[in-house]
């Protein structure tokens, strides 16, 4: 390595395209070194992530709040800690709020240490100044001494309090943060390595890929001649601006065409694994970060609600925390004094669902028509325009809200208004009674059948004539059909006739009966199988006699619920259809909702597209058993 004496001290010369191994770098595969900051400007994955959380967080703004009690607080503008985080330095030096704190998170995501330091101006803080971590040097064992800061060839040291210092945790270390890049050095090492391979292999790879073979019986080949042919080869075929070019071979030499290895050239796999690793050492959610494998609209939705509270909140919590143990004091109004992200910005939700809950914590309309004329950039109209109007039906003591339902058995308010709610809680239950009634008939007579087939203290052979499916399936796919069409049509008149519309029960027909009569089946399957068991068992008449007993009382109070919900859902559908409606919304109407319907309320898709859950309708067959049982949601048919 060369040296050269200036101003009476020896420096190395390195050549700039290998970063010196100093606090805060990392050795690659081929022996260099990579400063953290070499990492963020060469590895994409890294400065995506990185870039993520800082442009996130920076766009929140930290206000100051004092705690006037248990229950009040009040926002403190006029703070003189609010004034320097709202312009951290005079206005010629042009950095903003934002670029403060995201710088700070750049450094916190690139190095796991930020340092601000403190301009003061008569012992009070007037400005934040962030110092590179790659200037700054910690000193101290188990609590820190101060800081060295080396700015071109000055080293100054600096007190503790004069900095204020953002740092995660380090097992090696009291002082100082470890970089999550050193968890990701190994993959960071190797899509390096890879990244050299596939420019070398691109520069490099002959655009004729094949084989030279020479002749058996030629010459002897020289080590001058064998090089000078490898050289002129090299150069008149290799490289992308050698692509097409005829090759022209010597001495019978003959080409033998072959082909490489897709693996040679493949690398998106290996960039997405590279982005997997990263967003994961960062807490990122994937799809965040543009990695949609898995993602649907609805898990999108509720992961970015998470993201401030998951992924973002730690790190909000360590920097108000660090803001209020190191910074504030500086100021002289402490007393019940607190910074906070405005997190709720961001968790706010859309301006329908904030109108929605607005509304229904008021009890009332809550603006005037100028005020939403105002929204719009309409002129205000005065007059009553300027007063709120409250409907008959919210008076104090009434309804908590316009939106909620008159008396029952009514068509819902909200339907007249946005769309028709295929949830009808009194027809249901009047529909599952006669449900109820034609299958406990159904598992009476199956009873009686296979209980007067059954041997008298002989053990029953299976493969006898105890039960008959073929029977059971006609007779239970015959009586299902009565009540899928009497329930479908049932929900489709009521629908259609809030539309102004008529329904072709022809329509329906071909779909009720191949349900029925897979329905028929699955339900007998389930019964059979529970009868075998209890055939085998030590007293088969007794257990046949509890088995159906459960059958009537248990069963046929499930299977109606279900079936009243598919048959109910299918002829609203229906009904919308024909009432030309062309958008359908999920709803749910439990209190304890399961997490797949909770993650669907509110998704609206097209009337005659699935939801992202894969189903039509709640109760959908298509869902599964395990979607479709003891299911209360319903869908809004929207106009």
């Amino acid at each position: 390595m060369g040296a050269v004496q200036s101003i009476g001290q020896i420096q190395d010369l390195v050549p700039a395209w290998i970063p010196a191994y100093t606090f805060g770098s990392m050795r690659m595969y081929n022996g260099y070194a990579r400063t953290y900051a070499a990492l963020y400007r060469e590895q994409p994955n890294v400065r995506v992530c990185v870039d993520f959380l800082a442009r996130n967080i920076a766009q929140l703004g930290l206000h100051v709040f004092r705690r006037v009690s248990d229950t009040d607080r009040k926002r403190l503008n006029d703070h003189p800690l609010a004034r320097v985080l709202a312009r951290p330095l005079p206005a010629g030096f042009k950095v903003s709020y934002y670029r403060l704190i995201e710088s700070l998170m750049a450094d916190l995501g690139i190095y796991f240490n930020a340092y601000w330091l403190k301009l003061k101006v008569e012992g009070a803080p007037l400005g934040l100044l962030r110092i590179p971590p790659e200037y700054v040097t910690p000193k101290g064992g188990l609590v820190i001494t101060g800081y060295e800061v080396t700015v071109g060839y000055e080293t100054r040291t600096i007190p503790p309090g004069e900095i204020v210092h953002f740092r995660g945790h380090n097992a090696e270390s009291a002082i100082t943060g470890l970089s999550p890049l050193e968890t990701l050095r190994r993959i960071l090492a190797e899509e390096h390595a890879a990244g050299d391979y596939r420019e070398y292999f691109w520069k490099n790879a002959a655009r004729q890929a094949g084989i030279i073979e020479r002749p058996a019986g030629a010459p002897e080949w020289s080590d001058a001649a064998r090089e000078r042919f490898k050289a002129e080869f090299e150069a008149l075929y290799s490289g992308s601006e050698q692509s097409g070019k005829t090759a022209i071979l010597e001495e019978g030499m003959t080409w033998r065409a072959g082909t490489f290895s897709p693996q040679e050239g493949e690398y998106i796999s290996g960039r997405k694994l590279t982005r997997e690793e990263c967003a994961r050492a960062y807490h990122i959610p994937l799809p965040m970060v543009g990695i949609l494998d898995h993602a649907t609209f609805s898990n999108i939705k509720e992961q970015h609600k998470n993201l401030y509270q998951d992924s973002l909140g730690p790190w909000l919590a360590m920097i108000e925390d660090d803001v209020e143990l190191q910074l504030l004091p500086e100021f002289g109004d402490v007393g019940g004094v607190y910074v906070e992200f405005n997190i709720a910005e961001k968790l706010q939700g859309s301006f329908e669902e904030q109108v929605t809950s607005l509304q229904g914590a008021v009890g009332r309309p809550w603006m005037t028509a100028d005020e939403a004329r105002a929204r719009f950039n309409l002129p205000a109209m005065g007059g009553d325009a300027e007063r709120l109007v409250t409907p008959l039906n919210v008076m104090v003591g009434g309804m908590a809200s316009p939106r909620d339902t008159g008396p029952k058995g009514m068509m819902d308010l909200k339907a007249t208004m946005e769309g028709i709610d295929s949830h009808r809680p009194e027809l249901r239950a009047n529909y599952e009674e006669k449900w109820a009634a034609a299958l406990a008939r159904h598992y009476r007579r199956q009873e009686a059948a296979v209980l007067s087939r059954l041997p008298k203290g002989a053990k029953v052979d299976l493969g006898g004539v105890w039960w008959d499916e073929e029977r059971w399936d006609e007779e239970l796919a015959a009586d299902l059909l009565k009540l899928n069409t009497a329930t479908a049509e049932a929900w489709a008149n009521e629908v259609a006739a809030q539309l102004g519309a008529d329904i072709d029960p022809d329509r329906m027909t071909a779909w009720l009966a191949e349900h029925s009569r897979i329905q028929a089946e699955q339900i007998n399957d389930y019964t059979q199988a529970e009868l075998e068991a209890a055939l085998n068992g030590p007293d088969p008449g007794d257990a046949i006699k509890a088995l159906f007993l459960a059958a009537v009382t248990v069963w046929a109070r499930r299977q109606a619920q279900e079936g009243v919900n598919t048959a109910s859902h299918f002829g609203a559908y229906e009904g919308a259809r024909a009432g030309g409606l062309r958008s359908k919304t999920w709803k749910t109407n439990s209190k304890n909702p399961r997490p797949t319907h909770a993650a669907m309320a509110g998704v609206t898709v097209p009337i005659g597209s699935l939801f992202p859950n894969g189903m039509r309708w709640p109760g959908d067959p298509a869902g599964g058993a395990e979607e479709v049982a003891n299911c209360q949601c319903s869908v809004v048919f929207n106009k």
